[in-house]
């Protein structure tokens, strides 16, 4: 542990080796945040990757040792796969103002391609403002803000009435399955606390974080059109046979309007209106379409009607076609009519929906289309998950509320503090189904609070992490649970 703090370490023990068994306190009380990214980066734990599973255990048992560092009883869960490091820390008053979740994930994406790198992906360079490697953004730099500022808040408040559990998955670029399994088996490890803390989120810049307050769902599957039992003779049989291409190009096109709706019966039936607060704190977010434009090779955005294009890509459900195949892939031409074809589906849904409800009633529509000759099935996604969404405006009930509204309190008054900006509550594109099925198992809502920002090269070559958002991080996560342990 030494080589991760800036100060000498002193053991206090209570009696009986009570509360303050392996308390650590430090006389700098200085917690070395980067140190703890390079000391990260360095495990390849991609999950992905199974020859990487020695690298990855090898990540989780630093990371409890870490915490057990700190005074945590810490342990690693066996889930099948990359272990869940599960550590807990409890108030020695009996008698917590808080009980907080903390969570994060060590494992990484694949680094390829190796040759797009400027250094080395898993040795951790620090150059030009920011610490560079595989994960120093995704998510082993803010989950090491949130652990500093945990460490740091407790280094002067050994005594502060805060109930911490720290869970930290292996297996989140693959679909969290793992800690799936310990939310649907052991629902009472998340259950007993009152919210969660994440940072594996987006902020607007290192100046202004963005407080991510939903997340939309996501499910797929896979099409296949079938006609003739066998590829047919384009001149003997063309004209007769109805071609399984040509009825899954027509079915496909049918399922958008002109204005970009999904053209699918009852999809948009459960989809509540956007709030003025909400439309809000959008157009006040920064949103730079000439340079998505530009760093796309594009020269359209397209939104849906009465919906501006940050409004389409944050809160509006989608449907989206990620691939297809079917009939000769080879050089030159080949005159037949292909016994099938197959197109791959995704929707990501929004608050008010649910999923498998919106999956249904595509296929549903689909089925209604396609033409007569030509037989459609479908192919399920291993997985699907509803969206997740928390009002931090609501009005609180219950014990559990009135904490969760007080760490929103908190989350306001510490980031103008830190960053010289208020937050913005905005949702996110993107689905981390995991939140949603701790909110469907359990009833916890999740304070997202985001530090990357929107060049670190997420999943892409040459990853990286501002130092300033690692000082200013690790600053803010002290402040707030200093917040809400008063």
């Amino acid at each position: 542990m030494e080589e991760v703090y800036r100060a000498r370490r002193v053991v206090l023990r209570g009696a009986g080796g009570g509360f303050f068994r392996g308390i650590l306190l430090y006389n700098a009380m200085k917690f070395d945040t980067l140190g703890l990214i390079s000391k990260l980066v360095k495990f390849e734990s991609v999950s992905a990757d199974s020859s990487k599973a020695a690298c990855a255990r090898e990540c989780a048992e630093f990371l409890s040792r870490t915490l057990a560092g700190l005074g945590f009883d810490s342990e690693l869960m066996e889930t099948g796969g990359n272990p869940v490091v599960f550590a807990r820390r409890n108030c020695a008053s009996g008698r917590p103002r808080a009980r907080v979740l903390c969570y994060g994930h060590y494992d990484v994406q694949p680094a390829d391609p190796l040759g797009k790198w400027k250094t080395p992906p898993f040795e951790p360079t620090v150059k030009d403002g920011k610490i560079w490697g595989r994960g120093t953004a995704d998510n082993k730099g803010p989950f090491s803000c949130l652990l500093g500022g945990i460490a740091e808040f407790l280094s002067e408040n050994p005594d502060a009435d805060i109930d911490f559990g720290i869970a930290v998955e292996g297996e989140e670029e693959i679909g969290s399955g793992g800690i799936s399994k310990l939310v649907e088996t052991r629902p009472e490890l998340f259950s007993q606390y009152d919210y969660m803390v994440l940072s594996d989120t987006s902020a607007a810049s290192e100046n202004r974080i963005i407080v991510t307050i939903g997340l939309r769902g996501m499910g797929g599957f896979e099409a296949v059109f079938r006609g003739p039992n066998t590829d047919v003779h384009s001149g003997m049989f063309g004209g007769a046979v109805y071609n399984p291409l040509r009825a899954m190009f027509e079915v496909c096109a049918s399922l958008h309007t002109p204005d970009g709706l999904v053209n699918v019966p009852e999809f948009y039936e459960e989809l509540p209106e956007l709030s003025d607060w909400e439309r809000g704190q959008i157009a006040a977010s920064p949103f730079d379409e000439s340079g998505i434009k530009a760093q796309l090779g594009l020269d359209f955005l397209a939104a849906q009607k009465g919906y501006s294009v940050p409004e389409a890509m944050r809160v509006l459900p989608t449907l989206e076609f990620s691939g297809a195949g079917g009939g000769y892939q080879g050089e030159g031409s080949k005159s037949i009519i292909p016994s099938e074809c197959f197109c791959k589906i995704s929707c990501r849904t929004v608050a008010g929906q649910d999923t498998d409800r919106a999956l249904a009633a595509v296929k549903y529509a689909m089925l209604d289309r396609c033409p007569k000759g030509v037989k459609l099935s479908f192919i399920d996604n291993d997985s699907s998950g509803n969206a997740y969404f928390v009002d931090p405006k609501a009005e609180p009930r219950g014990e559990r509320g009135m904490r969760l509204s007080k760490a929103f309190a908190a989350v306001d008054k510490c980031a103008e503090e830190v960053f010289g900006n208020p937050p913005l509550y905005l949702r996110e594109g993107a689905s981390i189904p995991l939140i949603s099925a701790i909110k469907r198992r359990t009833g916890l809502d999740c304070v997202m609070a985001g530090l990357f920002s929107p060049d670190d090269n997420l999943h892409a070559p040459n990853e990286g992490f501002s130092l300033a958002m690692v000082e200013r991080g690790t600053a803010y996560y002290k402040k707030f649970f200093g917040e809400i342990s008063k």
